[in-house]
């Protein structure tokens, strides 16, 4: 059975989605965790989404998620 581990959250599934997409674009497998919840709940609640990838994957995740939030923390640096 293939161990995951969480590289990434925010309680905005958007954000997730959009780090979801760029791991795949580096060939990283992904999943996110509670996606589905605020489907099954009568009222959305606020909740946190969690990006899960494969233990062996998870270095190589973090780097890029780092890299990418690097980028655009520069992006915003002149304002």
């Amino acid at each position: 059975m293939e161990t995951f581990v969480k590289v990434y959250q925010s309680s905005i599934l958007f954000q997730v989605e959009m780090m979801k997409g760029k791991l795949e674009a580096y060939g990283i497998d992904s999943y996110i965790k509670n996606e589905f919840v605020n489907n099954l709940a009568v009222m959305p609640i606020n909740q946190a989404y969690f990006l899960m990838v494969s233990k062996e994957e998870a270095e190589e995740a973090e780097q890029i998620i780092e890299e990418i939030e690097e980028l655009s923390e520069s992006d915003f640096s002149d304002f």
